[in-house]
């Protein structure tokens, strides 16, 4: 019993010494080369958020970044809550005053301050009507009216804010071709606007 123990024990100091003794590199059993790690210093990167990203492709005319915190805002890039004050809206039919909104909306994005994640280079508000399944379609939120509004955007960059919007990308001429059910709210001194959902 003594003997097993102290074979046992110099079985696991041989192990150890001659884990000291191997070399740096340790061949590779399909490879007559030596595995070595190589550790390569990291340039140093400017983290401050002004710094200008790099696109890394540009297709038809859209330059094209990798997506993180230079080339995503969620800051600006919000839904903003537009206003049409009554006494710009009188005399406006209810496809006016959509219209009108759906400008105010657009204009917000449309403006050199905006990111260019959701800054656009133009519209163009293609059409604004009733849809006659209106009524019968499962909307969220009515307002107290509803109105369907077609446009087109110009844009500047992929990513892009606009790509979750429903539309047809036109990647040839850098635009999207969208809709939206805009439900238009009375206040007491204008209206205001959300779109509507399903």
């Amino acid at each position: 019993m003594k003997i097993i123990r102290v074979l046992s024990v110099l079985l696991a100091a041989l192990s150890l010494i001659s884990c000291a003794s191997l070399p740096a590199s340790v061949p590779s059993p399909t490879s007559t080369v030596p595995l070595t790690a190589t550790i390569t210093p990291q340039p140093y990167v400017n983290s401050s958020p002004t710094a200008p990203p790099l696109a890394v492709a540009t297709k038809h005319k859209l330059p094209e970044y990798p997506i993180n915190k230079f080339t995503v805002d969620h800051t600006y890039c919000v839904s903003p809550n537009v206003f049409l004050p009554a006494r710009v809206a009188q005399g406006f039919s209810s496809d006016e005053i959509a219209r009108a909104l759906m400008e105010l909306y657009l204009d917000y994005f449309n403006t050199a301050q905006a990111p260019d994640y959701c800054r656009v280079a133009g519209y163009v508000i293609d059409k604004v009507y009733y849809d006659e399944r209106t009524p019968s379609l499962p909307l969220e939120p009515k307002g107290d009216f509803l109105r369907s509004v077609l446009f087109t955007i110009n844009l500047v960059q992929l990513p892009t804010f606009w790509a979750s919007w429903p539309g047809d990308l036109d990647i040839e001429n850098s635009q999207l071709h969208a809709g939206m059910h805009v439900a238009v709210f009375r206040e007491k001194d204008g209206y205001t606007m959300r779109f509507a959902f399903p």
